[in-house]
């Protein structure tokens, strides 16, 4: 399938032109002579040769209707399949929630994610945790539900509600989304002895286990059926390869309850199943005797009434869910069209004219359904290849579309793969119904710059990729082709009555110049896109060998990197700032470096940016804070030590608590650090950071607004957030005694920090010149290569005249 304009002739209707030319053809004018030859052979052999043709012609409607009823069974099949397959699928989901986390989930966090996770969900009753409790945990366990609000929660046998007596461990319900006031709280999933099997076979199977069952609750004065599906959750982290290492490694089971009924005909009604195919499912004792049984009542069906066994075509399959199967039956409908009524047969009886006639319109209508099931079926597969949301061929398509052309080894094409830039932005701000709705209108965009020979897909997310068609230059054509893309995205989206405006990076690679192997073709695109946001995205990039070689130097030094933390070969120096009025050193900025073994002390700007791509910027990071808080003990008390904290520490969540043991532990003084947060931080979580930065100040901590200027800017940051002082990134510095511009802005912030009561940092001062401009333009403090270089601790030392005794003695 190749995608061109929105309103280019071709696809669907070029092939229902095709259908209809196919329908003509089966009329064609050879054809009528046959449609009288049956009645002349009818009217000379008389009746026995009628009820032959009778005979024939029932024989032929019934492998007709068989053929389209299994077809359409087999659909209807695969679709509840799904169907059940995606609802147990979200049960996996909170698996993930559960293994990944790096604390416990609360009940509040439980229940939020439940609730959207099967939201519009109605097949589903409950969801439960429920947790593997040891012996000495229960009291602990049942005291904090009580405190969560689940009044007279305790551990309780199924048989009589009553305490569980003392044993090794306990499986209880411990989150549900039911009510507070369910009884289903506290149940003991192991004093049942049919649930209690399941869930060791999911346990020691790592599978997902499912048992037909019945509510513990009363409902309408019974115990309606459910089914139960338990899914084992083990400890993050921990070995899962044998039977006694997911015994011992399990952390609990999620457990969902279904009813099951209900959750098929939401699977149809969602889908617009067939009304001509009557489906029945047969709990898991008809299906491992390979067929409903005799008296065996279906856990589901969609006809009101049972008919007679022999009555309509049967087709059966198994309805798999978890490690259990269930018997699937379809058959016809009763009074539907998949029911062979011979009317046409008995036609044949009444005279050779008339049978002649009827058969030949009779296989014309035959041969229009059989092709409308043809084209149904076609359909099926292009919705298997088709993203919902915006309507492209999907990821599946796009490498079966890639596979193919480099199989025909025969001329040229490029691909471009395409990432959005501040799509993230959108969804934060604006909703991911508004991010779906730009997925569509980016779609349509890129959908007017293509040719008809080329290929538009989604691979997930806010990434596209493009198979553009051989030309001439291919080179030259996908630059042009990008060019054209990368000014179409970049002009504004309005979208819900706001104006939207992001880019879009793009990674080029051609074919067969960069080879035709599926995997390195797209492997090199990807290096490619990888240079374009590396170069400040909303770039276009063909990929070159120099790419392979970056990163394979890169990964050469992510490894070094890994192998420095864990040798400690890094060493923290210091550059120190002063007032600019009076000259006295006011503190230090602590600025980490790598003594590599090999090629030396290698600065920041060449190894922060990959400690932050692979999160190994979080333990250099609590080690730099560490070790800043043990130097500055042995130097002047007002001398203070700014840190700097990176954006990707800012998500840790036991980051103030690695602040204050650094503090603890070396005995300096809250008052004398100083964090040092850059603006792009605030924009993401903003309630979160606010309470760490409160935290922050609650015991002492000085805050600084760095590189201000050089981001967002936003004056509602420096409102928002108890800063103490803003440090002017050195951009303004250099240029602040030979334009006016830059010296005007230094003033403006200087004053809205004199009325914000903050205090003013100018960075990067390198000569007298600077200095004195600074300080008529009201600076407070100053920074730069003029007044210090970084230096290590012992330099600094001597630089503050300390004594070394002193540190020793520390």
């Amino acid at each position: 399938m190749q995608v061109g304009r929105d309103n280019e002739p071709g696809g669907e209707r070029r092939d229902g032109g095709q259908a209809s030319g196919l329908i003509e053809r089966r009329r064609a004018p050879p054809s009528r002579s046959g449609l009288y030859r049956p009645a002349l052979i009818a009217a000379v052999i008389g009746t026995l040769v009628s009820l032959a043709g009778a005979f024939a012609v029932g024989q032929w409607e019934n492998r007709l209707v068989r053929a389209e009823f299994v077809g359409l069974a087999e659909t209807q099949a695969l679709t509840i399949q799904n169907g059940v397959n995606e609802a147990v699928g979200r049960l996996l989901t909170l698996r993930t929630l559960f293994e990944s986390a790096n604390e416990d989930i609360t009940r509040s966090e439980f229940e939020a994610f439940s609730r959207r996770l099967f939201e519009d969900h109605p097949g589903l009753i409950r969801i439960a945790w429920v947790p593997r409790i040891e012996r000495h945990e229960r009291a602990d366990y049942e005291a904090a539900a009580v405190a969560d609000g689940i009044s007279g929660y305790w551990i309780k046998r199924f048989a009589d509600g009553r305490p569980v007596s003392e044993h090794d461990e306990y499986f209880p319900v411990y989150f549900s989304t039911e009510p507070k006031t369910s009884v289903v709280y506290g149940l003991d999933y192991w004093t049942f002895p049919e649930r209690r099997a399941a869930l060791e076979r999911a346990r020691d199977n790592d599978v997902v286990a499912v048992l037909r069952t019945r509510l513990y609750e009363t409902r309408n004065g019974a115990n309606p059926v459910a089914v139960m599906v338990g899914v084992p959750v083990y400890v993050k982290g921990t070995s899962r390869t044998t039977v006694a290492d997911r015994r011992r490694n399990l952390n609990g089971f999620v457990v969902g309850l279904f009813d099951l009924p209900q959750l098929l005909q939401t699977i149809r009604a969602s889908t617009a199943a067939n009304p001509a195919i009557a489906i029945k499912v047969y709990p898991p004792a008809a299906a491992e005797a390979g067929g409903a049984m005799p008296g065996s009542t279906p856990d589901f069906s969609t006809e009101a009434e049972p008919r007679p066994a022999a009555q309509g075509p049967r087709w059966s399959s198994v309805l798999r869910i978890g490690d259990t199967n269930w018997q699937l039956q379809a058959t016809a409908a009763t009074r539907g069209r998949l029911v062979a009524n011979h009317y046409r047969a008995l036609a044949v009886l009444v005279g050779g004219i008339v049978t002649t006639i009827f058969l030949a319109i009779y296989l014309g209508l035959s041969s229009r359904n059989s092709l409308q099931l043809s084209l149904a079926n076609r359909r099926v597969l292009e919705l298997a290849q088709t993203d919902i949301l915006t309507g492209l061929p999907n990821r599946a398509f796009f490498l079966e579309e890639l596979q193919e052309r480099n199989a025909s080894a025969a001329g040229t094409f490029a691909i471009l793969l395409l990432d959005l830039d501040r799509f993230k932005n959108v969804n934060d701000s604006l909703g991911h119904a508004a991010g779906d709705a730009l997925l569509r209108m980016v779609a349509q965009r890129l959908q007017s710059t293509l040719r008809a020979s080329d290929v538009l897909a989604r691979l997930g997310g806010d990434e596209f990729a493009v198979i553009q068609a051989g030309t001439g230059d291919q080179r030259s054509a996908s630059l042009d082709l990008a060019r054209r893309i990368s000014k179409l995205i970049a002009q504004p989206f309005q979208l819900l009555g706001h104006r939207v405006e992001i880019g879009t990076s793009i990674g080029i690679a051609l074919a067969p110049e960069h080879g035709r192997d599926q995997e390195q073709l797209l492997k090199k695109a990807d290096l490619a896109l990888y240079r374009s946001k590396s170069a400040g995205r909303s770039c276009y990039t063909v990929y070159d060998e120099a790419m392979s070689a970056e990163l394979e130097a890169r990964n050469t030094l992510e490894g070094d990197l890994r192998d420095a933390i864990a040798r400690c070969q890094f060493e923290v120096h210091y550059q120190p700032f002063y007032d600019v009025e009076t000259g006295h050193r006011r503190g230090v900025e602590a600025l980490v470096r790598w003594r590599h073994p090999e090629r030396g002390l290698i600065p920041p700007d060449q190894f922060i940016p990959l400690a932050e791509a692979t999160g190994l910027i979080v333990p250099l990071g609590e080690w730099v804070i560490s070790r800043a808080c043990d130097d500055a003990t042995c130097w002047p008390d007002d001398v203070k030590v700014a840190v700097n904290l990176s954006p990707v520490q800012f998500k840790q969540a036991e980051l103030f608590d690695v602040i204050q043991s650094a503090l603890q532990k070396s005995g300096l003084k809250p008052e004398r650090l100083e964090i040092e947060i850059t603006e792009s931080v605030l924009l993401e979580q903003a309630v979160e950071n606010h309470a760490f930065v409160d935290r922050l100040k609650s015991i002492g901590i000085s805050l600084a607004l760095d590189d201000f200027g050089t981001g967002y800017s936003s004056l509602r940051s420096l409102t928002a957030f108890p800063f103490d002082k803003i440090k002017i990134d050195k951009a303004f510095i250099a240029n602040s005694s030979n334009r006016p511009e830059s010296s005007a802005i230094i003033s403006s912030v200087v004053t809205l920090a004199r009325g914000l009561d903050m205090w003013v940092t100018a960075e990067g001062v390198e000569t007298d010149e600077q200095l004195a401009h600074l300080r008529s333009l009201g600076v407070n403090f100053a920074q730069g290569y003029l007044l210090g270089r970084p230096m290590p601790v012992g330099q600094l030392e001597d630089h503050l005249q300390i004594d070394r005794a002193q540190r020793d003695a520390a």
